[in-house]
């Protein structure tokens, strides 16, 4: 148990974007027979994923979703005084791409700016950043994107993973409210499970190397991959979420001191629907309160959270006083959030 609850750090508004092209999983037919497509949607929840178009970076989608928020919360760029952007797909190595926004929104010069890389838990952390910045007083308006174009790191011959993740960006308002509002976090990291999701090759422990890191392989399973594409061990996943999230959103709601039937919503990374389904079971909770919008997009990481509650509940949801937001994934990493959503502006999902 860790951290302290924040009391001035308010969610003013999210919005969402997915890109126009989607892929239904029926398309992989003839590669992977239509009985495995019918059994992995049966599984996951999920139709068809949405996939970035040629040209397009995860920064150029996180843009779009920036201004449409601006757009309908009525804020100026000048009004921004932090900037935190998500990622596992930058633009560059070399600078980081916070930056690159920075210029290309019209922010101030003066703003707080920084990259942060946390795969699936990544939204709440940088929910918990943002609040730091607010709380600290060293913002009043941070301005948190996140976006990932994590198709281009999948081989067409993994359907492990290529009909499960999507694409999408997100932005939030994370603003100085003068009024008490709560809110809390909690995490989890276990770096010895770094290779249960993970790119192999790209970074300085294993550089790219033709002939070497992009030779395709396959499993016993039959999934094609090379050490420059994403690996997931789905089961190791799936055990560490079970055993792992009830007990991280159990140590938060005790330290904000919520019951767990006076919660409104637990808005959990949407990573299928058996594992959504069986945190809500282990928590003992309606499934009603923990809903699943997967179905169109995929598992779109750190976004799904986000991308769920633009889908889902679009306007502002006042019932929403008492959330708990927990994100689990690569790292292995877990973050949970209590968070207090009544007053916050959420933009149906729109695509680009």
């Amino acid at each position: 148990m860790n951290g302290k609850i924040f009391s001035h750090a308010a969610v003013r508004a999210v919005s969402a974007v997915t890109p126009k092209q989607h892929m239904p999983l029926m398309a992989f037919a003839d590669r992977f027979g239509e009985k495995e497509i019918e059994r992995i949607s049966n599984a996951t929840g999920i139709k068809e994923v949405t996939v970035a178009e040629d040209g397009m970076t995860s920064s150029d989608y996180a843009y779009a979703a920036a201004l449409r928020l601006f757009d309908e919360v009525g804020i100026a760029p000048e009004d921004i005084d932090g900037l935190i952007f998500l990622t596992e797909s930058p633009d560059y190595i070399i600078p980081n791409t916070a930056a690159v926004l920075q210029h290309r929104l019209g922010l101030r010069t003066d703003t707080v700016n920084m990259d942060l890389r946390y795969g699936c838990a990544g939204f709440v952390y940088g929910l918990f950043q943002a609040s730091l910045l607010v709380e600290g007083g060293h913002c009043k308006n941070v301005l948190l994107l996140a976006g990932d174009t994590i198709s281009r790191f999948i081989n067409l011959q993994d359907r492990s993973l290529r009909m499960v993740n999507g694409d999408a960006a997100c932005a939030a308002l994370i603003t100085r409210s003068d009024s008490q509002i709560e809110s809390c976090y909690s995490f989890f990291v276990d770096g010895s499970g770094k290779d249960s999701l993970f790119i192999p090759a790209g970074g300085a422990r294993m550089p790219c190397c033709p002939g070497k890191t992009d030779v395709l392989l396959f499993d016993e399973d039959g999934n094609g991959r090379t050490q420059e594409d994403l690996y997931m061990n789905g089961m190791d996943i799936m055990v560490f979420a079970i055993r792992k999230v009830p007990k991280l959103i159990d140590e938060l709601m005790e330290k904000i001191g919520w019951d767990k039937a006076d919660v409104d919503l637990f808005a959990l990374h949407q990573a299928n629907k058996m594992i959504v389904n069986k945190i809500a079971r282990t928590l003992k909770v309606p499934a009603d309160k923990v809903p699943l919008s997967i179905e169109h997009t995929g598992n779109c990481g750190f976004d799904s959270i986000p991308l769920m509650l633009c889908n889902e509940y679009p306007g502002v949801s006042p019932n929403f006083r008492k959330v708990i937001a927990c994100g689990f994934g690569a790292g292995l990493i877990a973050a949970a959030g209590a968070l207090d959503l009544s007053r916050t502006q959420l933009i149906k999902t729109f695509e680009v």
